[in-house]
């Protein structure tokens, strides 16, 4: 006698039995994928850590000769770096480039900069074209929030030179977003330079060491049409500078305001550029002033000499 309660059985356990086997035929097909996948998340992890590398500052032994004068040279920046809070009011980034030829010890003379300017880690990113790399660099960076920490990029030179504009968007994102935080100090250094290219007018401060390669453009040219407007915004912006400056207590030596725009307006190429000068003046002011070499803020010719050689390469 036909029983339907035990065909209903039958028929729910074929189909459970067949739902079991579809199950196992789309894993066994799914598995060449799903192996792909985790062989490329396993080469992704170890590109960045070839790319990658975050240490504890106090166990680096950089070998360091013949920069005495350089270091003595930028001791108000590293000063401004150890100690930025005497520096808040200045408002510039903290980014340095240092541009030598190969082998000419710029690696050691960062790491010399992070002991020296107090940091407690430094993240490298030795592939600065490995948007990966790029990506868990400023993870790594954030994650600092009570540490000092410095972000060192090598040959970004190479970056600007091969890669794609995406990669140089992610880039240019990492420095400005990190670079803006007191606790972080960005240091890249390149072989090779270009005057009033995208690398220059990333990077404020520049640190160029005997032998640098800069490549010799021409400065950009001023259609003659628009030279008189330009070159009265341009003073205007050095005068706006000068006067912000003199309301925060700094003072001219030895040079008329005409004197000292000028001065600028014979290098500077941006308004980006009369900025870094102004405020890099107000820097070594600021340091004579706190190690008691002066008693007031005043900005005199050399200091002005030295912060349009920081700023403007070539």
């Amino acid at each position: 006698m036909y029983d339907p309660a035990a065909g209903s059985d039958n028929a729910l356990l074929l189909t459970e039995q067949l739902l079991v086997l579809a199950t196992i035929i789309g894993s066994v097909a799914a598995l060449p994928s799903f192996i792909e996948f985790i062989s490329g998340v396993r080469k992704r992890k170890e590109r960045i850590d070839l790319s990658l590398e975050d240490e504890a500052v106090e166990q680096l032994h950089p070998r360091l000769a013949g920069m005495d004068d350089l270091l003595a040279s930028i001791e108000d920046l590293v000063d401004r770096a150890r100690f930025p809070q005497a520096y808040q009011e200045l408002k510039i980034g903290n980014e340095v480039l240092i541009i030598g030829p190969s082998q000419s010890g710029k690696k050691s003379l960062a790491q010399t900069l992070a002991k020296a300017t107090g940091m407690e880690r430094l993240v490298t990113v030795y592939n600065p074209r490995d948007t990966d790399a790029l990506a868990k660099a400023k993870s790594l960076v954030r994650g600092y929030k009570r540490r000092k920490v410095m972000l060192l990029l090598p040959r970004i030179d190479l970056a600007y030179k091969q890669s794609d504009p995406q990669v140089l968007t992610e880039l240019d994102a990492l420095i400005e977003s990190t670079s803006e935080r007191q606790n972080v100090l960005v240091v890249a250094t390149a072989v090779a330079f270009e005057p009033d290219s995208d690398l220059d007018n990333l990077f404020g401060i520049k640190l160029a060491l005997p032998g640098a390669e800069v490549i010799v453009v021409n400065r950009r040219e001023i259609a003659e049409e628009v030279e008189p407007e330009v070159r009265q915004m341009m003073a205007e912006v050095a005068r706006f500078y000068l006067a912000e400056a003199g309301r925060h207590g700094f003072r001219l030596r030895d040079m008329t305001e005409d004197e000292f725009c000028s001065a600028i307006l014979a290098e500077a190429m941006n308004p980006a550029e009369v900025e870094d000068i102004v405020v890099l003046c107000e820097t070594t002011a600021l340091f004579r002033r706190l190690t008691n070499r002066t008693s007031e803020l005043i900005i005199t010719q050399e200091i002005l000499s030295t912060a349009i050689a920081r700023v403007v390469i070539g």
